[in-house]
């Protein structure tokens, strides 16, 4: 083949070309012969198949996105009633808070009430206490300087008529018992 020209070598291939072109063709016939009708079946039924799972997938798809917006829903729903659920107990906590203040304020109004009566009270108590001793100190003085001026008279009567100790004794005896009864 090496000493053949390069016509003689493009004709050999022109008539190969050829016959492989008629030899493709005669297979395809031979193909659609033997299996062209269940080639045909097999696509048809392909196509059916493949139509039938893009139905199923679009029915899931729209099931799917039914049950997800259902579900969305369900949440948005909960969510509001946990919201509302939380502002009322907010609005519970706050009133409470309130209810709580305003007795604060009006104890501590009582007590500021109570500690200034209690002191007006202990202010008035102590001054009642100081009158009274010193009413008491002032009688106890003049009960002091009457038993003073009447021993001093007793005492010079006793000095100037010269009584007995028996008598004096008797004296003393009964100004200690007045004295005592006098508190």
């Amino acid at each position: 083949m090496a000493n053949k020209k390069p016509k003689e070598q493009h004709e050999e291939n022109n008539d190969s070309s050829a016959q492989e072109t008629q030899a493709t063709d005669e297979l395809s016939q031979l193909k659609e012969i033997l299996f062209g009708q269940s080639n045909r079946s097999f696509r048809a039924d392909l196509a059916a198949l493949e139509a039938k799972v893009n139905e199923n997938f679009s029915s899931l798809n729209a099931h799917l996105d039914n049950q997800f917006s259902d579900i969305r829903k369900m949440i948005d729903q909960q969510i509001n009633a946990l919201s509302e659920q939380l502002a009322r107990a907010n609005d519970s906590h706050s009133n409470v808070q309130e209810q709580l203040q305003h007795t604060t304020d009006k104890l501590q109004s009582e007590l500021e009430i109570a500690e200034t009566t209690a002191k007006n009270d202990n202010d008035s108590l102590e001054a009642h206490v100081v009158k009274e001793l010193e009413s008491l100190d002032n009688l106890f003085s003049k009960r002091h300087q009457e038993l003073l001026e009447k021993l001093q008279q007793v005492t010079s009567e006793l000095s100037e008529s010269k009584t007995d100790r028996k008598t004096l004794a008797n004296l003393l005896s009964t100004m200690a018992t007045n004295l005592a009864t006098d508190h």
